[in-house]
């Protein structure tokens, strides 16, 4: 298994294993908000310590913001809205940006060039703009609900 192919399934198995959240059925839209920032953070400086990737005060992730996600995401030709905030309300986000960045770790990315290197991390934001369009794809049931009526 090459570096790409080893990065890509560790990259999926950190995503497999995120918590998922019952209103949409799958990662916290924050999490996948502040990974996509965290991701474009890493082209221009690989750093892979959770500290260079924290706000002042340390509890949210930095540069997260519904411009940056929505900047990211129409890169990819996804311009349907996702998230306002971007993930600043998510909490939790930095403790899965942290493993994330261990997976990433893991791979081995920061032993190959940084062409190679930023094309797999470009793959890595296309898997999350994928889980992004397949958000937007549910179908949703709009229940309409008439008390004059027997169920």
């Amino acid at each position: 298994m090459d570096k790409k192919e080893q990065a890509i399934l560790e990259f999926n198995l950190w995503f497999s294993n995120l918590r998922k959240h019952g209103l949409s059925g799958g990662a916290a839209k924050g999490t996948i908000s502040a990974a996509l920032v965290v991701l474009e953070r890493l082209k221009e400086n690989f750093d892979l310590e959770l500290q260079a990737h924290r706000a002042p005060g340390g509890a949210q992730i930095k540069g997260v913001s519904g411009v940056a996600v929505t900047k990211i995401l129409a890169a990819f030709g996804e311009n349907r809205p996702f998230v306002k905030e971007g993930g600043r309300t998510n909490r939790g986000a930095p403790g899965d940006i942290e493993l994330m960045l261990k997976a990433i770790s893991k791979a081995g990315l920061h032993k190959i060039d940084s062409g190679d290197r930023n094309a797999i991390l470009t793959r890595f934001q296309a898997i999350l703009v994928e889980k992004v369009v397949e958000f937007h794809n549910r179908q949703r049931l709009k229940m309409i609900y008439d008390p004059t009526k027997s169920t």
